[in-house]
This record gives structure tokens, sequence and C-alpha cells, in this order.
């Protein structure tokens, strides 16, 4: 066994030719490690003239042949390095073809480092994939790359990537890049060497890694004192005593902040090293400078201690317990601007400008509005500008109160208090995630109106006035509606309280008459009030949720905006006659809360909405049962009265004329209007970045779409997009199920995991079979983040034309 540092481009001097045996894997790298190798390329080549980045090991085992001829080696290890270098390096000659020579290179240069001149056909390419792998880079290199397999899928993302930069430094950073080349000797076990280099115990975690690059190749005493007196301080600030989770996190967040990138936790460490590098920071300052962010962001979490200031700590308690982080990045700059003395004003105006962030992440739960695209939002005024140096105290906390309140026409903006009201009102507050957050607002308000005769928190509990579970006592008290009104107000925020120590474990199902005596003991306000009511109904739950909002607005003001503001989640509103107007994010929820309002008007619209059509009428839920399928369709309860359930999926156009002849149908009028949406408008730049795919239409409006068929069975390839999700997956052409059709979503589905391992795919096979869907290709993105829509687009387009190549298949 042979070993060598070499620069990466050398190995392809000479007659060589590498060739993938096998019993290899396929080639697999996707858009984020390709993008990351770009990015690494890119550092190192500002990183000054004598930097060089390590581009892993290649493991290899030459076949011995005569003097002079070919040398053929096979690759035991290193196959996606080797391979995206090439994509890259024949991308980078067809832009010079292009633009001309950068430097000492040129195309033709290039293409003699990618092939042997003047040798037969199947020795002609220094590097040799495994079959259908080969017949794609084949084609690439020609300059007409196609097929259904991750190498095509790399020639397009390596193209688009090498097309958007600079030619020169990318050059530089390939002529910087080294390997460890190790070469096997007959004698040598490949297997057994390759093991031993990628060891099969726990990976390093993100963390780890930025540790190990801080200080490996210090003397040992530097070593020893970095890692004693800096790291162990920061994992002993953060409590990571038992995980690097905290530290991982920590440094994502740091990183979102210093960069203006919103990286996610397993991209921490390259993330941190493009960071890193330009700034030429010694290591040990750069120790330091972790050190003293760890113990500031102790602070925001909670594990360091409490901040000094008393107001400043309450604001930061209570991002705590509402358990939403996101706001961490901009909380962790604003106390460094204060400790540092870039704030540019004292302790009550930061805990001023923390109460804004406060306010609104509290609203927008309250609000029930998603919270996706804060991460973003955050990201942008934590990296972003601050106040003028010269800007007075009150200037300081106007300055960030603008930058936030400039968001107002986007999906993240402060709710106003209308919809801080009907969230509060409506939104589940109790189960998962909720359950935390939903005591965290109570405990806030409770210590608003109780101030330093609060009882601690820890010793509180939550409590569900109107149990959990309906009695027969409780069927009593409510009467006809009790089922309704236990369904729809259960989990609200109104039903909740809180009980201290004087709370009894058996009082949850005790009837409201024998609870009152408990709640008249308690120390809590707002528990106490409860006790002066006769009755726990409907009546009562709302005029409750309106003094909750009161309090809510009271507790975390927002000054009302000179315009209404536009919620941008919303995709299409509706009303009732001349009634206010309600915002809806998807169509189907449109239809079943269209649906609701007119049964909450006159229960017996059931009747007149009911009929034999499964797509358009409204039917018991003793003939079909919710959320099970009539046929191929699913049937949904409509909200607050589950003995009637619908269909209540279709387009836009189609969901808006239903809703209509609901109205007619019921004697009333029902407007519905469909918003312009960001949906609309990443569909049409999609057909203006790509080209669009088979089916699309200019009308194109919504999270999920379909294209025409792609094969003589009328399967379709299928669109859903999330704010923080693409997915895209074959769809079956008949609803009606048969063994043919199973077999044909099994067979695309396995060709999916054949061809496209360089993409991460989702979903229960059997379980999508059975819905006539084949497994999912899905892909991360931010909706608010338009800037990464190009990017979005093309990945969808090239997925859709390798997914249509697959389903092309069965038919030929």
């Amino acid at each position: 066994m042979q070993a060598q540092h070499i620069g990466f481009l050398q190995l392809l001097d000479g007659r060589v030719q590498y060739v993938i045996p096998r019993w290899q894997r396929r080639y697999s790298w996707g858009r984020s490690d390709i993008e990351r190798l770009v990015a690494d390329l890119l550092t190192i080549a500002e990183a000054g003239d004598d930097a060089t980045h390590y581009g892993g090991t290649l493991l290899t085992l030459e076949r011995l042949g005569a003097a002079g001829v070919l040398r053929t080696i096979r690759v035991v290890d290193g196959q996606q390095r080797l391979t995206t270098v090439s994509i890259l390096l024949a991308c980078i000659a067809a832009r010079l073809e292009r633009d001309g020579p950068s430097g000492e290179w040129n195309d033709a240069i290039i293409r003699e480092r990618l092939t042997n001149p003047h040798m037969r056909q199947d020795q002609r390419l220094k590097l040799r994939l495994q079959a259908g792998d080969d017949a794609e880079y084949r084609r690439g290199l020609e300059g007409r790359p196609g097929g259904s397999g991750a190498v095509t899928q790399a020639w397009r993302i390596a193209r688009r990537l090498v097309d958007r930069n600079d030619v020169a430094p990318l050059l530089t950073g390939l002529e910087r890049l080294r390997v460890v080349s190790i070469g096997l000797q007959p004698s040598d076990d490949p297997q057994q060497i390759f093991e031993s280099i990628n060891a099969t115990g726990r990976p390093l975690t993100e963390s780890e890694k930025i540790k190990n690059w801080l200080l490996m190749g210090l003397p040992d005493a530097v070593q020893q004192d970095l890692h004693d007196n800096y790291w162990l301080d920061i994992e002993r600030r953060l409590d990571a005593r038992y995980t690097t989770e905290p530290v991982d996190i920590f440094l994502r967040d740091l990183l979102r902040w210093q960069s203006g990138e919103v990286h996610g936790v397993k991209q921490v460490y390259e993330a941190f090293r493009r960071w890193a590098v330009p700034q030429r920071e010694d290591r040990a300052a750069l120790c330091r400078r972790l050190a003293k962010w760890a113990g500031l962001y102790g602070i925001v979490t909670g594990t360091t201690g409490q901040h000094p200031d008393t107001h400043v700590e309450r604001e930061l308690r209570h991002l705590q317990a509402l358990g939403v982080d996101v706001h961490r990045p901009l909380t962790l700059r604003l106390l460094d601007d204060y400790a540092t003395g870039a704030f540019g004003a004292g302790a009550k105006e930061l805990a001023a400008t923390i109460g804004h962030v406060s306010s609104w992440i509290t609203r927008m739960w309250l609000a029930d509005r998603p919270l996706g695209g804060l991460n973003r939002a955050f990201t942008d005024l934590a990296h972003g500008p601050g106040p003028d140096a010269n800007a007075d105290s009150a200037d300081c906390v106007a300055y960030w109160q603008d930058r936030i309140r400039r968001l107002r026409h986007t999906r993240v903006g402060v709710p106003g208090d209308e919809a801080v009201r009907e969230g509060l009102s409506t939104r589940k507050a109790y189960g998962g995630s909720a359950t935390p957050a939903a005591t965290a607002v109570l405990c806030a308000l409770m210590e608003a109106e109780h101030v330093d005769d609060a009882p601690a928190r820890d010793t509180l509990t939550i409590e569900h006035v109107m149990p959990q579970k309906l009695t027969t006592a409780w069927r009593n008290e409510l009467g006809d509606a009790a089922t309704d009104v236990h369904g729809r107000y259960g989990d609200r925020l109104a039903n909740l309280t809180l009980l201290g120590e004087v709370g009894n474990p058996s009082l949850g199902a005790a009837p409201f008459a024998e609870k009152r005596p408990v709640y008249r003991k308690s120390t809590i306000g707002m528990t106490r009030r409860l006790a002066a009511l006769s009755d726990w109904n409907e009546e009562a739950l709302e005029r409750r949720a309106s003094q909750l909002a009161d309090q809510a607005l009271s507790r975390w003001p927002w000054p009302a905006e000179s315009e209404p503001m536009e919620d941008r989640s919303a995709t299409c509103r509706w009303r009732i006659e001349a009634g206010a107007w309600r915002n809806e994010r998807a169509a189907s929820q449109m239809v079943l809360r269209v649906a609701a309002a007119l049964l909450d008007r006159d229960p017996e619209n059931a009747d007149r909405l009911s009929g034999e059509a499964i797509a358009s009428h409204v039917h018991p839920a003793s003939r079909f049962l919710p959320d099970k399928e009539a046929g191929s369709l699913m049937m949904r309860a409509i909200p607050g009265h589950p003995e009637t359930v619908l269909y209540p999926y279709g387009s836009y156009p189609e969901v808006r004329a239903r809703c209509e002849r609901f109205g007619e149908r019921c004697g009333v009028g029902v407007e519905v209007e469909i918003l312009a949406d960001d949906w609309g408008s990443f569909w049409r730049l999609l057909k203006d970045e790509t080209g669009g795919v088979p089916g699309q239409k200019e009308t194109w409006a919504g999270s999920i779409q379909w294209t025409t068929p792609v094969n003589s069975y009328g399967d379709r390839v299928a669109f859903s997009l999330r704010d923080e999700s693409l997915t895209l997956f074959v769809s079956a052409g008949s609803r009606q199920r048969s063994r043919e059709w199973r077999a044909r979503m099994r067979e695309i589905s396995r060709s999916i995991c054949d061809h496209m391992v360089d993409q991460q795919l989702d979903g229960d096979v059997e379980r999508r079979i059975e819905q006539g869907w084949s497994i999912a290709v899905v892909s991360q993105w931010a909706r608010d983040d338009q800037t990464g829509w190009p990017d979005a687009a093309h990945w969808l387009k090239d997925q859709h034309d390798r997914l249509r190549v697959i389903a092309e298949a069965p038919s030929r």
C-alpha cells in the first residue's frame, strides 16, 4: 500500500483510465453535495496563494499491464468526488469554448484531462462508470445529457453552477484541491482497507468536526489550552454534558447571524469553514469569540443563567417557555450589540426591543399563523444593518420595530389585533407542542396581572374546565349540543386555565358546580374569576375568549397599521351575505368552513346540501366514514358537525363554483375570491425559468398540480409544494384499483429507488401504492425566500424529467 498527497488534477495526467467496479454503489451525489464542493473551491480560491484544500481519500487498485500502455485503475473509494470533478471540468470546458480562455486554461487543455486521444473507443475516456451511469456520463461529455439517473442530474446542476460563477476562481480552487491517493498492491485486501478508512463507528457531529478543525495541527500545549479553557466552557454554558446537540444548534444560529444564510444543523460544519476561512483570524482568537457568544446564547436559552436585568429576563423567559426558537439569531445579535456597546441604548431599551420580538412571535402563535417563514426573516434581521451609531435610545428601539414592521405585507408580518382575536378563539391550544406554548401564554398573562405576587410557574398545571372526555354529568349540563360544543371548544385556550397548590388530580372530570369551590380558593386571578360563573357553556366560552384576547393584546401590544395588513398565507377568502371576509390557506379548507358556517346558521341546511353525487354533496357520517375513502374520494368531517362529511378537494375555480352553489341551495349569498398568492407566482417562474412542464397552464395556482399523462396508462407526475418542502411523485391515471395498477406503481417506485439515489426519497411505499402513488422525491426549500425560487424551479423541472423517463418505461 502506497499513500501520497497529490493534486486532484494530477490524477488525470497521462494515459490513465479510472474504472468503477461493478460491486461499487452507483453515483449518488445530489445538489447539496455538488454545491458544497463548488462552495469549497470558491472559498479556498479566496483564501491565499499558499492555501490548499483536502478533498478526501482516493483508494485505488491498479491493474498491471505492459509499460507505456494505458494504466487501468479500479476505484475502491472516491468515486463521488472523481466523477463530480470530471463533470465540473467538462462544464468549465464548455464555458471556455463559448467565452474564451481563462489564463492558461482553455477548453482543449481541459478536455485533454478528461480523455485519452487516439485510444480505442473503450479506452478513450479517463473515467468509466458503471453501465447506466457510464452512458449518462458519455452523453454529457458529448453535450447532450439525458436520462433519469443521478449522473444526468449532476450534469444539470454543475452546468448551472459553472454558468453562475466566474471560471477563474473555480479553476484556482481545482488547482489547489488535493487528495490522499492510496494505491493498493495485489497482496492488499481492498475491502479491509476500505472499512478501516470508512470506520463504522458513530460519525462525528457537526460541532465535533468544528472542534477538530479548530484544534488540529496546533502544538499540543495550545490544543490543551483551547480545549480546556474555551471549548469545554462552550459545552458547560450550553449544558452539553451528554450530547453535542446544544452546541450544534448554537453554531447553526450563530452562523445564521454571521453569514445571513439559513443553514440547517447538518450543514453547520461546511458553513462554519466557509465563514471562518475568510476571517483570517487565528484559531485561538476564534475559540475565544465562540466562547463569549456561547455565554450570551446560554442566556437566550436559559442554560447559562439569567440576564442581570429583570425586564430583559422576563422577555427571554417567555420566549424560552413558548418553545419557539427561530428568534435566537436576532436575539443573540441584540445581546452581543448590548454587551459590546454597539446597541446604542441601555437595558430598558434592550428589554423593549426583545419585547417587540416577543410580541411578534406570540401574536403569530395566537393567530395560528405558520411559523416556517420566520427562519428567513430572523436571519435577515440578524445579519442586516443596525441603527446608526449616533442614534439615541428611543431611536434605537424604534429602528428595530420599524425593521419588523417592514414585513407587514409578507406571510410573516405581525398579525393585527383582529387576527389575534380570531386565532385565539379558534386555534387548538392543547396537545403536542401546543401545550407548553399555551402554558407559557397563560403564565405570562397571570404574571402580568399579579406581578410580584404571581406563584412560581413550576407549581402550576393546565386545567381543562370542560374535561377532555365528556362525562354523563357534562353531557347533561351542556344539553343537546354537548358533542358539538365539546368538539369545537375542548382544547381551545378559552377552556384552559391554571391550577396551583389547591388543585386536585380528580378535579378534571368533575361537573362545573364541583369545580367552582376549588376555583374560588385559587391564588390565580384568571382561575378565581371562573368561580363567579353559574354555567360553563358556549356563551361563557366565547366571553372568556374575548377576555383572554383583551389581556393578550395588552401584554403583547403592536401598533395598529395605517393600512390593512395582507395575509400572505391566504390563497382564497369567502363570506356569507355582507359578513366579514374569512381568509383560508387552502381551497379544501374553504369548502369545509363554508359548509360548517351554513350548518351553523340552520341545521336543516344539511338536508339542502345532501344528494347522491359523492364529490359535490354533503353526506351523513353514518354513510361515509370521515377520513375514509368513498370509492376513490377521501371524505372529511365538517368542522363542528362530526355527523356530516363531504369531499372538499378540487381546483380553485371548481371549489369557488361549489361554494357558491352551496349558498344558492341554502338561500343565502356566498362570495368567494381567489387571491393572488405565492403559489401562482412560483408556477409562473417555473414556466419562465425552465419552459414549464407538460400540461402547465397560465392559471396554475395553489400548492398541488399534475402534468398531462406521461404514458399510455394515463399516469401523471404530481407536484406537492409546502412552505418548507417540495415533493414529486407519479400518480396512477386510473382511480380504479387493480393488481396491474399496484404492480405498475411498485415497478415505478423500484426504478426511482434505483435511478434517483442522489435524491431524498420519502414515504411508506406499500401504503403509497395502495393510494395509487409512487414513492415520493422530496427536497427542502424556504417558500418565503424568493432568492431560492429559481433553484427550486430547476430542481422540480429536473426531477420531473427524470420521473417522466421512469414512468414511460412500463408503456414501452
